[in-house]
């Protein structure tokens, strides 16, 4: 007798399972039945679809169930473009899809390049603006073709040099969105023409600039201070002349493709590591510029302010510079690191 009330209690058990297994099957096709007919956005709305993102993050900006949008999308032949859209009130999912296929209008947008990135930074920087695909903006200034081509137009640039990193100049660009690098990069270039090349570098060779701006590259991290910075790069064009060591730590990241603040956590990894940009292992210049300058450090190369000092010392609160002229001296008055 307790066998059969077992028996009777996991056969009513099983069946309610069944039942609400067919209950919530029909919730869910009624649901995605509603789905494919229903006004699912109420409102009117602008979207940005990024390089990166896929049709889960379109469900989540429309606020629509991902799992119908999959199963919608599954036998149709849909593209998600990345672009900006609109998708009007009122708009059922076929109108939703017709509207992602019309991207918006081209829009004006500001770019503006730090005078202390790299290639790296700027290039991080427009990804992350959704301006550009990650690399992009690093293949295109890098292209042997380009930089022969465009080594026409401008005579600071050597059709074999290896990449236009250096000449970019850092500053605010109104540009159309999406980013035509091809583009930006031109206004950059018109940049440096016309605020550095032709007031102080005009008569100099490609090779000769190149040098310029790559100790410039250095003074640019080393000092911020404009008033300062013609100093700087004369204790460093001293320690050129003199084939010392330069010790210009900012220098050694650049080989690992970092950006600033990604160097800013693992310099010392590097430090003593052996490579052609680091000038604490090497003498010289580095193998190129480390990113690009702006006007007051390629002028304080152009024009140092020679001195009897050899070294310097920032405090590493106010900035503050300090000056010596004997390693001794150095050594000796660390104590103005931290005061």
């Amino acid at each position: 007798m307790e066998e059969i009330k077992k028996q009777n209690i996991f056969f009513r058990l099983t069946k309610l399972i069944i039942w609400v297994i067919i209950i919530w099957l029909i919730i869910i096709y009624n649901n995605y039945s509603n789905f494919k007919t229903d006004i699912l956005v109420k409102e009117n709305k602008i979207i940005e679809i990024k390089s990166w993102e896929t049709v889960k993050d379109l469900s989540k900006k429309l606020d629509i169930n991902y799992y119908f949008l999959k199963e919608y999308l599954s036998d149709k032949k849909f593209e998600l473009l990345k672009w900006r859209f609109e998708i009007n009130k009122d708009s059922n999912i076929e109108e939703i899809l017709k509207s992602l296929e019309k991207p918006l209008a081209e829009k004006q947008v500001d770019v503006t390049i730090l005078e202390w990135w790299n290639i790296f930074d700027i290039d991080d920087y427009l990804t992350k603006k959704w301006y550009i695909n990650e690399w992009d903006y690093i293949k295109y200034t890098e292209n042997p073709e380009k930089i022969k081509a465009l080594s026409k137009f401008y005579s600071f640039i050597d059709p074999n040099f290896i990449t236009l990193e250096w000449f970019l100049y850092p500053d605010s660009y109104e540009v159309k969105y999406p980013v035509e690098i091809n583009k930006l990069v031109i206004k950059q270039l018109d940049n440096f023409e016309n605020k550095v090349y032709k007031k102080i570098l005009k008569n100099k060779k490609p090779d000769e600039i190149l040098q310029i701006v790559n100790l410039a590259s250095i003074v640019e991290k080393e000092e911020k201070s404009n008033s300062e910075k013609s100093t700087v790069a004369g204790i460093l064009k001293k320690r050129l002349e003199n084939n010392w060591n330069i010790w210009a730590d900012i220098t050694v990241c650049y080989p690992h493709k970092l950006t600033a603040n990604e160097c800013k956590m693992v310099v010392s990894k590097y430090i003593w590591e052996k490579s052609e940009y680091n000038t604490r292992t090497m003498t010289g210049l580095p193998k190129t510029p480390i990113w690009n300058p702006q006007f007051s450090s390629i002028e304080a190369v152009v024009n140092p302010n020679i001195t009897d000092y050899w070294f310097y010392l920032h405090n590493t609160n106010s900035g503050k510079i300090y000056y010596w002229k004997t390693n001794a001296e150095h050594e000796a008055n660390k104590k103005y690191l931290y005061k």
